[in-house]
């Protein structure tokens, strides 16, 4: 078993060396969920990501891969291809891992962390990347009642430094918190909401506090369907996003048997 976990994250890091934005979760939301992927299953995400802050950017298309290597960890690759005011290319590839804690039952919730590692392998004179590696930590809970699920994140990322014109640019850690739920309207749809806050990582620069609602459609066993749009909840869309969307699906398939 480890050996073959170990040759499984191998064949990631490769495919990230060959082909290596902001540490975000398991799309269509901001918030992350607590459970993995089946053990030696895959889930491959894709569809397209459109941001507008202080400039418009793109993400078409957005892909992740998860890998389950056990009953309680995953392994996550993701490489967004992006359009930002008239450039387009690859941007910061992102590995990480998560580990289930301790699994949901009927009297306690669920419990995971996971930690991610963003690549500096983007373009950053062509706003495609942010110069610099970040290290992101998250715990995230969960617990279900009937058709109501309620999610908890806390997350903390170590931002780098990038260099602009040979001079290290001051960047802060960011802090995050999020609420998200999942409302079951029948055994194949969910309709989703979130709400989350960080700081900036440019010393000085505003907050972000903003929303996102959206749904998750089981359109077959293995493929669902989502879909999520929200924007800023301070006035004058202060720390951003003016306007987010994102729409794709999730295809889930088995890649090793036991």
């Amino acid at each position: 078993m480890v050996r073959r976990s170990l040759v499984i994250f191998c064949v990631i890091s490769v495919f990230l060396a060959v082909f290596s934005s902001k540490v975000e979760a398991v799309p269509p939301l901001v918030s992350g969920d607590v459970p993995t992927a089946d053990k030696n299953h895959v889930e491959w995400f894709i569809g397209m990501r459109y941001q507008k802050t202080d400039s418009i950017e793109r993400q078409i298309p957005f892909t992740e891969l998860v890998y389950g290597i056990s009953e309680r960890q995953e392994l996550t690759l993701e490489i967004p291809y992006l359009s930002v005011d008239g450039n387009h290319g690859f941007g910061d590839a992102v590995l990480g891992t998560k580990f289930q804690f301790i699994k949901e039952a009927d009297r306690t919730p669920g419990v995971a962390g996971s930690f991610e590692i963003k690549l500096a392998n983007a373009s950053q004179t062509k706003e495609l990347g942010s110069g610099a590696k970040e290290y992101d930590f998250r715990l995230r809970s969960q617990k279900s009642w009937a058709w109501f699920t309620g999610l908890i994140n806390i997350g903390y990322t170590f931002v780098g430094e990038p260099k602009i014109d040979g001079v290290h640019e001051k960047r802060d850690n960011v802090l995050f918190t999020a609420l998200a739920q999942e409302f079951e309207v029948d055994p194949k749809i969910k309709i989703l909401l979130e709400i989350y806050w960080r700081n900036s990582d440019e010393p000085g620069g505003p907050d972000r506090f903003a929303y996102d609602v959206g749904f998750k459609y089981r359109l077959f066993p293995n493929l669902s369907l989502h879909s999520a749009i929200g924007k800023s909840l301070r006035n004058d869309n202060a720390g951003g996003p003016d306007l987010r969307v994102y729409a794709g699906m999730k295809i889930e398939f088995p890649v090793l048997k036991e």
